[in-house]
């Protein structure tokens, strides 16, 4: 109970909790993006990249979280700077159940193109969690619990957040992802233009 009470503390925190200031380019990673493709976020280095951290279980803020990427998206296509170098990515604390299938639908749900300037991404277990820690996101399953269809569900609580990545490979800044303000997000990518 104590340790539930102490994330619940971290994660209500504003901009506090999170420490890191480079987004880990140089760390090898691998994801695979939501058309089964690997990616190494190494190649993704240089673009401006706005990136959003979700599973598609989730019953609260992912959803949130998604739809604001959205509006900021869709203002930066508006603004015509999707094909200067601006990236989006959402990245799975889930990798067991967000298989590249279930990314591709999620996107379906949300109206979003698999072949626009957003790549939904998952990998390996390992790799997320060792991906999630560099970039201090706390990231806490609950129970597991059988369901009526005999399928184990469970939730994770994580933090809230969007992270806006420059070219140079240093975070920029960081919102609550259920609150961001797509104005406020895109005059920090601009500035990164």
């Amino acid at each position: 109970m104590k340790r539930f009470l102490i994330l619940l503390l971290l994660l209500s925190c504003g901009k506090g909790i999170n420490r890191a200031k480079d987004f880990p380019f140089n760390k090898g990673y691998v994801l695979v993006d939501q058309n089964g493709n690997k990616r190494s976020l190494w190649d993704l280095q240089g673009s401006v990249l706005v990136v959003g951290y979700i599973y598609t279980h989730c019953p609260d803020i992912c959803p949130i979280i998604t739809d604001n990427m959205r509006k900021i998206y869709h203002l930066a296509a508006k603004e015509g700077i999707l094909n200067k170098g601006v990236l989006f990515l959402s990245i799975t604390f889930d990798p067991k159940r967000d298989k590249p299938e279930v990314l591709r639908d999620y996107m379906k749900v949300y109206g979003i193109d698999t072949a626009s300037a957003w790549l939904f991404l998952t990998g390996e277990e390992k790799t997320i969690d060792s991906f999630m820690k560099d970039l201090d996101i706390l990231v806490d399953f609950g129970p597991m619990q059988i369901i009526e269809s005999g399928d184990t569900t469970y939730f994770i609580t994580h933090n809230d957040r969007i992270h806006v990545v420059g070219r140079d490979g240093k975070i920029k800044a960081y919102f609550r992802g259920s609150e961001a303000k797509a104005e406020e997000v895109l005059e920090i990518i601009k500035l990164e233009m």
